[in-house]
C-alpha cells in the first residue's frame, strides 16, 4: 500500500458539531466526495436530519502521489471514516459523463455511449445512474482503485455522478414557466452549462477553461444557441467560491441577473457549517437528497 511521502494528511476545513456521537454512527449518513485535488465528506445525523460533520483535505497539502494514494493515507488516519454508518455515498466529479434520454437508453450499450464521446477507459469502472430531474440517464466512469478503497471500507456505498445533484437543484430552482433559463457550474479548470424550461432539461454540458474570459465565451455561445437573451435573462450560478470571483465579474458585464444556488433547505445544519461551507461544497451537501 502506496503511502504519500511521510506526510500525514491533514484536513484544511474541519467543522465537527458538539453533538456529533461516533458510538450512534450507526444512525448518521456518510456522503464522500472526490475529484482531482480533494477528497471531502459530511455526515448527517439521520434521526434529526442535520449535517453534523464537514471535513476535507487538499491532496496539493498531501505531499506527492495521486488521489487514489491520498484518499488511502485519509482513511489510514481519519477516525470517522473508519466508523460503521447507517448508510454512505459517493460523489465523483469529472468533467468525463455524457446523457442519454432515458427512451433512447440501452444498459448493454452504456459503455458504448461513454466511450464515443470520452475514449476508452483506462481502469475505469463504467457507471450509470438515472435522473427524474433530467429524464435522462448519467453515464460516466470512476478508477477502480478507488471504488475498491472505498467499498473495503464501506461494502454497500452508492456511487453517483456530481451531474445529479446540480441538476436536481437547478430544477428545484427554476420557474415553471415558458421562459429558458440557464445554470453554470465553476470547478477549478472547467465549468458546466446547464438550459433548463418548463422544468425540464433542454442541454447540459462541461467545458474546458483556461481564462476567466473563457465562461463568457461559452456561455454566450449556449446562449445563441437557445434564441437567450443574456441581458435580459437570470443566471444561476454555483462552485468554488474561491475560484469564481473573477468569472463573476466579468459575467456581470453580460448578464441581467446572477442568483447563487442555495443547498437544500429540507434539512439543517450545524452552527459550525455556515452559509459560505455550505454553498462551496453544493453538490455535497445537496447529494443526500437525491439519493433515490
Amino acid at each position: 500500500m502506496q503511502e504519500i511521502g511521510n506526510n500525514i494528511p491533514q484536513a484544511d476545513i474541519n467543522l465537527v458539531d458538539e453533538t456529533f456521537d461516533s458510538s450512534q454512527s450507526a444512525g448518521y449518513h456518510l456522503s464522500i466526495q472526490t475529484e482531482g485535488d480533494r477528497l471531502t465528506f459530511c455526515v448527517i445525523n439521520t434521526s434529526i436530519n442535520q449535517y453534523i460533520v464537514l471535513r476535507s483535505y487538499s491532496i496539493i497539502n498531501a505531499g506527492s502521489g495521486t488521489l487514489v494514494d491520498m484518499c488511502r493515507s485519509v482513511f489510514k488516519t481519519d477516525e470517522l471514516l473508519k466508523l460503521k454508518y447507517k448508510s454512505s455515498s459517493h460523489l465523483w466529479v469529472s468533467s468525463h459523463f455524457t446523457f442519454v434520454p432515458e427512451h433512447l437508453f440501452v444498459p448493454s450499450e452504456a459503455k458504448l455511449y461513454l466511450t464515443f464521446n470520452h475514449g476508452e477507459l483506462a481502469n475505469e469502472q463504467m457507471l450509470y445512474h438515472y435522473s427524474r430531474a433530467a429524464n435522462a440517464c448519467h453515464l460516466f466512469s470512476c478508477p477502480d482503485e478507488l471504488m475498491i478503497l472505498l467499498r473495503n471500507h464501506h461494502p454497500d456505498i452508492y456511487f453517483f455522478h456530481h451531474s445529479k445533484p446540480f441538476i436536481e437543484s437547478v430544477m428545484a430552482g427554476t420557474s415553471q414557466t415558458d421562459k429558458t433559463e440557464l445554470a453554470i457550474f465553476f470547478y477549478s479548470c472547467w465549468l458546466d452549462i446547464a438550459v433548463v424550461k418548463n422544468k425540464k432539461m433542454l442541454f447540459y454540458n462541461s467545458f474546458q477553461i483556461k481564462a476567466p474570459a473563457d465562461s463568457v465565451y461559452y456561455l454566450v455561445g449556449v446562449s445563441k444557441m437557445f434564441d437567450i437573451e443574456l441581458s435580459s435573462t437570470s443566471l444561476m450560478f454555483a462552485g468554488d467560491l474561491k475560484q469564481m470571483p473573477p468569472e463573476i465579474e466579468i459575467l456581470k458585464n453580460y448578464v441581467e441577473n446572477m442568483v447563487e444556488c442555495e443547498p437544500h433547505n429540507t434539512l439543517t445544519y450545524s452552527h459550525h457549517i455556515t452559509d459560505s461551507f455550505r454553498r462551496n461544497f453544493i453538490n455535497l451537501i445537496n447529494s443526500y437528497g437525491c439519493e433515490s
